[in-house]
């Protein structure tokens, strides 16, 4: 599937097939979202995936009783690691080696990040994970993988059902599997969206061309 095509197709899914997403499955675009950019290349983000019933159960209960939790082969759980400290030294002495940065730069680096606390880093965090959550999405769907990413469930239940450490900050939820593409919302026309002028401005807000 072309880049583009990936991009306009892509929908968010409520129905799946019995056909399971194998872990290997998972792992080949876990693949490819590490590749996602990041703030200082500091890819502060897990994925959690949840593949069994009782957890699929408890992540349903969590998500206010959403249907799909249960009904897709898995769910991918995204947080944001507020510990900017907790990937530094591998990152930073890396770009140092191969010549982005000096020896000298790397240690200061390495040296803000872990004197800095977690607090407060919930929007550094967010951004980046946010991007690894997106290319999920269409790394799945370039191997014809479906997903909906949910904005509906109880951060601290879902913490809790996983055991996320305090220093993970819940992102995201989405249900992960392979499209009933016999179902209803597959005969619908897309749905609207907004204009390319619509939401683009040059130099200002309402600038045109």
């Amino acid at each position: 599937m072309e880049t583009r095509e990936a991009i306009c197709t892509r929908r968010s899914v409520h129905d799946y097939t019995d056909e399971e997403v194998t872990r290997d499955e998972i792992r080949r675009i876990i693949d490819d979202v590490r590749w996602s950019p990041s703030s200082y290349n500091l890819q502060p983000w897990e994925f959690v995936v949840v593949d069994d019933q009782e957890g699929q159960e408890e992540l349903r209960e969590a998500a206010y009783g959403q249907e799909h939790v249960t009904d897709a082969s898995a769910v991918v759980l995204v947080f944001g690691n507020l510990d900017r400290g907790a990937y530094a030294e591998r990152v930073f002495r890396d770009q140092a080696r191969k010549g982005y940065s000096s020896d000298e730069r790397a240690e200061e680096l390495i040296e803000r990040m872990e004197d800095e606390q977690p607090e407060g880093n919930e929007e550094w965090a967010v951004g980046s994970s946010t991007i690894a959550a997106t290319t999920f999405m269409y790394a799945a769907w370039d191997r014809g993988i479906a997903t909906c990413p949910m904005g509906g469930w109880e951060a601290d239940a879902v913490c809790e059902t996983v055991g996320a450490p305090e220093t993970w900050y819940p992102v995201l939820m989405m249900t992960v599997g392979y499209p009933d593409t016999d179902g209803t919302e597959w005969e619908r026309e897309r749905k609207i969206r907004r204009s390319t002028d619509g939401i683009l401005s040059f130099g200002e807000v309402g600038g045109g061309e």
